[in-house]
């Protein structure tokens, strides 16, 4: 059984085979956290994402020297994609918010399932912008609701 095989069972990865669940889990790797420990700071190298395994994740960004919580990650679910994407410095920073497992798919790693297996790489990409779309129509929902109170 791979690492990978609980996604199998998740609603957000229905579209997964078995063999997408091996291949993944060849380039997966398996971290362990403790409530409260960071993950990653803001402004952190973007090098991996994560997918959550067990435990939940607090995503925060400081405005204005303040700690804001932006979400909480659940098992199933993911965070840090953007790295995988772009590379780029984090947005936001994330905690442990319990003892928590995750996976990780480093960008090098990504890089080489598009070789190895281009259709579970396509796959990936595919549930990414999904859950991106979601997440940006939600920031322009609150976005908007902000603007209102604020005029």
């Amino acid at each position: 059984m791979g690492s990978a095989d609980f996604l199998l069972q998740n609603r957000g990865f229905k579209d997964l085979t078995q063999s997408d669940s091996d291949a993944l889990s060849a380039i997966c790797a398996e971290e362990s956290f403790s409530s409260g420990s960071t993950i990653f700071p803001e402004e952190g190298a973007g090098d991996k994402m994560y997918i959550i395994k067990s435990g939940s994740v607090k995503i925060t960004k400081k405005v204005k020297e303040i700690e804001n919580t932006i979400a909480v990650i659940n098992p199933g679910e993911f965070f840090g994609e953007m790295a995988l994407l772009d590379g780029m410095p984090r947005s936001a920073a994330a905690k442990a918010a319990s003892e928590t497992v995750v996976l990780t798919i480093t960008r090098d790693n990504y890089t080489a399932l598009r070789s190895k297996a281009p259709q579970t790489a396509l796959k990936i990409v595919d549930i990414l912008v999904k859950v991106l779309s979601n997440r940006l129509r939600q920031a322009n929902k609150n976005l908007e609701v902000i603007s209102f109170w604020i005029e």
